[in-house]
């Protein structure tokens, strides 16, 4: 209706309630914005910058001192597996290969995808949520892609984590991010939460600041005290200088409340904000950003027939694409936020608030400079608490040299107005209205994570026996869990496996083909004198009536040749292949690589989007190692890919008198010295040492309650 209806409105007695109904935009920055058309970054660089690849590359001690592995001997790795992330947006194409939607990987990755129909006012379950926009399915990949569309090149921060996809928007706006909220809540109810929610990221919303009573914030409030659910919202692209306030403040009203986590866009290499990026009011805390994340050029998965995707074609990539916004940023901490809680499931509503100067005082201007004010009890309101996802985010961000660091292209931010004495939140860190606390650092969180786990699950049954234990008590001691280890192994055999899609797309318009980039590296460590392959592909699919042959290309010594042409030998739906390998090919990467061709006949009819020939398939090497003298494994990473090695089952030259010659020297989560470093609270915060025997005595008899009773028994049977 017309303004002089909405005030009559107002003024009605029953009316508790009035929030502005209007399209909600989402923070992706396009080409004549800013954003580049053509980049020559990707999507793997920003998770080494965030730290992720580190995170994943740790094995992990447990705290009785063993080293974790799976079955097959492997080291075990915390990525997010077993935790579902909602991607709260336009939806996803779940047809992706990223996405393990369809056969044989279904319900690996994507454990649900649907879209709000207003006909049916209700959720309806579908393989491609993301229709028109695009935007979804590009956050959904940053969140937790696998990628298989590129050997794995291009996976998510969570790359091992579950996704589910909401698509609550079309075109260039959010119109049922109500309903996807109400969904997530109705689906992550403790003890009623099959898929394990626990994460919810959002890259929309609107500038503006906190309100208390609007859906969206009651919603994001319960969602956190309630469920435990971290909800991460994009601090919104609207640049600013820190100086716009209440009637033109920046950032967005939903990554306002307190009891979300705010997200600021740096860079792609993390150094910078990026110059759209929006800047809260420097003289009102609480609109500061919380954190920041790499937003600028960002490669994860691409959407068919979409309006983005129609834009960054040109970009030359069929299965990904680069693009720029908060809505880049915001991902990559909602997979840090599902790796997190999965190493950390009691994690929630923490007892810290959220920092505020507003009755008076500024942080910045000092007193009396608050640019408005709210609330006078805040530091006592419930809902101005944050979630521990977002503290220890916080606490373990990485800020030094980023103050003033800003990437030019915003000329109303001079950007030199950070002291060299930074602005500090109540978390003790350097805390700024441009990049929050700074950068996110995956491997520190999820040490912080896991050190309060451990100290809250003494016994490890997954229950919370001390929950007097805050993120701070484990701040004081996480760092120790950050070590390095050497692991002797009995075996002379290492192993790295991989699986992905190989896909081929025939252009019937221009006559172009199209192939993914399927390009894979292994480390060769000195030592090694063979590599054994097993290259399996699905290369018939009736269902869609395709045919295929594929061959696996492998180059030793990076010379640009295929040192297994010629060598493989099929095996039913398998390639077998046996070098030899020599001193020229040790302490570099073994490139691999598919070649072939397949042709599909009626794709179409399965997959409007991607119907062209896709091959599923899987690569697993051995590499056998000269024991005649000791063998250490240690190499770094590749800055442009991930990629580890594994002890596994030895050979059948292998005997007893080769145990301990092959070590591996790896990046550790060490929780065994955690553990030992752990001293004991009591539930007033003192120690233990303190309280007094009758203290002591109920510590006792909470810590051992059935010696307790059977002691009892035997003096009542004395008596």
């Amino acid at each position: 209706g017309a303004a002089i209806d909405v005030r009559r409105l107002s003024s009605w007695e029953r009316v508790e309630y009035l929030e502005l109904d209007k399209p909600l935009e989402f923070f992706y920055l396009p080409s004549e914005w800013g954003g580049q058309p053509n980049p020559g970054i990707m999507m793997h660089e920003t998770t080494h910058v965030v730290r992720a690849t580190d995170a994943w590359d740790r094995v992990i001690v447990t705290p009785s001192g063993e080293i974790l592995r799976e079955t097959d001997l492997s080291f075990t790795e915390w990525d997010g597996d077993g935790t579902a992330i909602v991607d709260l947006d336009t939806g996803v194409d779940a047809g992706h290969p990223d996405y393990d939607y369809l056969e044989p990987w279904t319900g690996e990755k994507t454990l649900y995808s649907a879209k709000w129909t207003p006909a049916d006012n209700d959720w309806v379950e579908t393989r491609n949520s993301d229709t028109s926009s695009g935007h979804g399915t590009h956050v959904g990949g940053t969140i937790a892609g696998n990628g298989d569309a590129s050997a794995g090149r291009r996976a998510g921060v969570a790359k091992g984590g579950q996704l589910v996809a909401l698509g609550a928007g079309d075109g260039a706006s959010i119109f049922a991010g109500v309903q996807g909220l109400e969904w997530t809540h109705a689906h992550s109810v403790p003890g009623q939460n099959p898929y394990h929610i626990r994460v919810v990221s959002n890259s929309w919303g609107s500038d503006g600041d906190y309100n208390p009573d609007g859906a969206i914030t009651q919603l994001t409030d319960r969602l956190t005290y309630e469920n435990g659910v971290a909800v991460i919202f994009a601090a919104s692209n609207s640049g600013g200088s820190g100086g716009e306030c209440s009637g033109d403040l920046r950032t967005n009203v939903y990554a306002n409340t307190p009891s979300a986590i705010s997200v600021a866009a740096l860079t792609h290499d993390g150094t910078a904000v990026t110059s759209f990026s929006s800047r809260g009011c420097m003289n009102q805390q609480h609109t500061w950003p919380d954190v920041g994340a790499p937003g600028r050029d960002i490669w994860a998965t691409a959407p068919r027939g979409t309006a983005i995707d129609a834009s960054t074609r040109t970009q030359g990539d069929l299965y990904y694409m680069s693009i720029s916004g908060t809505s880049m940023a915001t991902p990559h901490v909602g997979g840090m936020a599902g790796i997190l809680i999965d190493v950390a499931p009691s994690l929630g509503a923490a007892d810290y608030h959220r920092d505020d100067h507003d009755f008076g005082d500024s942080l910045v201007g000092g007193d009396g400079t608050a640019a408005y004010g709210q609330f006078e009890d805040w530091d006592e309101r419930n809902n101005s608490r944050v979630h521990e996802v977002e503290l220890i985010l916080e606490l373990t961000a990485r800020y030094e040299g980023m103050e003033n660091s800003c990437e030019d292209g915003n000329g109303d931010d001079s950007c030199n107005d950070i002291p060299e004495e930074c602005y500090r939140s109540s978390t003790g860190q350097c805390h700024d209205w441009r990049i929050g606390h700074g950068l996110t650092d995956v491997d520190a969180a999820v040490a912080l994570a896991r050190t309060l786990q451990l100290m809250r699950d003494q016994d490890g049954d997954g229950i919370v026996d001390r929950p007097e234990y805050t993120v701070f008590d484990a701040f004081d001691i996480y760092e120790s869990m950050m070590t390095t280890v050497s692991i002797p192994t009995n075996t002379d055999r290492i192993r790295h496996a991989w699986k992905g899609d190989w896909n081929h797309f025939n252009n019937g318009q221009t006559g172009a083909v199209y192939y993914t980039e399927d390009s894979h590296y292994v480390w060769i460590p000195n030592g090694t004198v063979r590599l054994e392959a097993t290259f399996s592909a699905t290369e018939v699919d009736l269902d869609t009536g395709q045919a295929g042959a594929l061959q696996l290309a492998i180059d030793l010594g990076e010379d640009g040749s295929d040192d297994a042409q010629g060598q493989g030998n099929r095996l039913a739906d398998s390639w077998y292949y046996d070098l030899p390998v020599d001193e020229s090919a040790w302490g570099k990467w073994a490139h691999f690589d598919i070649s072939g061709s397949a042709v599909t006949l009626w794709g179409f009819f399965n997959d409007i989007e991607f119907f062209e020939s896709r091959i599923p398939y899987t690569v697993d090497v051995m590499l056998t190692m000269d024991l005649s003298q000791p063998v250490n494994v240690q190499f770094e990473q590749r800055p442009d890919f991930y990629s580890d090695l594994n002890p596994t089952t030895p050979s059948d030259e292998y005997d007893e008198s080769m145990d301990g010659m092959l070590t591996f020297t790896r990046p550790a989560y060490d929780q065994a010295t955690v553990v030992s470093l752990i001293q004991p609270k009591s539930m007033s915060g003192g120690t233990s040492s303190s309280d007094g025997f009758f203290s002591t005595l109920g510590g006792i008899i909470a810590d051992h309650p059935f010696a307790v009773i059977f002691s009892l028994l035997m003096l009542i049977g004395a008596a």
